[in-house]
């Protein structure tokens, strides 16, 4: 018995590591490939809404939704609209001004986003040492954005953007943690996928002009990176709900090398000294910290 249960923890965490780490990439390929940034953000969204409904269908969950109160889809909706909504958008318009791995980079940064929020605003204590990390992580997120040939402009715009997500995801899951405690994670995942979708609609009739425009290959690596976003929500709970949150978290924060690998193999990309070891300091450092908070 306990060897069926380890298995299907296994199975969980290689599927949300891999989708997770391939996310990004796929992103950036439908990018490459002349897709829009807004009809990119706005598609996969719905896709991974799909594959989280087909997950609710399965479960058996979805007359759960009935019993949500005003109070709870308000909740569950705002959580949405900042890291399903706000986040993507944010993530896919940097993507096409930098690299998918850095994308990912601050993807895995996102527990030390929300360990801040939760000391600001829930009162959450954190010790010295987990302060440590958290400037570790800062330092190798500015490396791995340095660019010492543009002058004094060396941190380029999409960084901005980047860092923008932060403080969105800490909002999201201090939110979540606050008022969303007496639903499952089914439904949480489903109402943040809708609530993300109902921010992505607002520029529909400024891309929606595209979608003729798609080439087919476009549309299935959006089809690969919507459906990596449904699983990786699906596997997160189901790990979750199987094994230590701070675990899970370490070995998932190890996705980027993922992405770094997929883009290495097919983009050819190019990193200095420099941006490997930001790269390198935020791992170490985003997994430390998670066995911390």
């Amino acid at each position: 018995m306990g060897d069926a249960v380890n298995l299907r923890l296994a199975a969980w965490l290689v599927a949300a590591v891999l989708a997770m780490g391939v996310v990004p990439l796929a992103k950036k390929m439908a990018l490459v490939d002349g897709g829009s940034s807004l009809l990119i953000a706005f598609s996969t969204s719905v896709v991974a809404g799909v594959v989280i409904l087909a997950w609710l269908l399965a479960r058996s969950q979805l007359g759960k939704l009935q019993a949500l109160s005003l109070r709870d889809w308000r909740s569950v909706l705002t959580v949405g609209a900042l890291s399903s909504g706000l986040v993507p958008l944010f993530g896919i318009l940097a993507m096409t001004a930098t690299s998918a791995s850095n994308r990912a980079l601050f993807q895995s940064a996102y527990p030390v986003a929300t360990a801040i929020a939760a000391r600001l605003l829930l009162n959450e204590r954190l010790d010295a040492l987990t302060y440590l990390w958290v400037g570790v992580v800062c330092l190798g997120l500015l490396m791995m954005n340095l660019d010492p040939g543009s002058g004094p402009n060396f941190l380029s715009w999409p960084f901005w953007l980047l860092l923008g997500t932060l403080p969105l995801i800490g909002l999201a899951d201090v939110t979540a943690k606050r008022a969303l405690g007496s639903l499952t994670p089914e439904v949480i995942a489903f109402g943040r996928a809708i609530g993300g979708l109902l921010i992505l609609m607002l520029p529909l009739p400024w891309f929606a002009s595209n979608v003729s425009d798609t080439e087919p290959t476009t549309w299935l690596w959006i089809l690969l990176a919507g459906v990596c976003m449904g699983v990786f929500a699906v596997a997160l709970y189901q790990i979750f709900d199987r094994t230590l949150a701070t675990l899970a978290a370490s070995l998932i924060a190890l996705a980027p090398l993922l992405t770094l690998g997929l883009e290495l193999i097919l983009l050819g990309l190019q990193l200095g000294l420099v941006q490997w070891t930001g790269f390198a300091l935020v791992l170490v450092a985003v997994v430390l910290l998670a066995r911390r908070v």
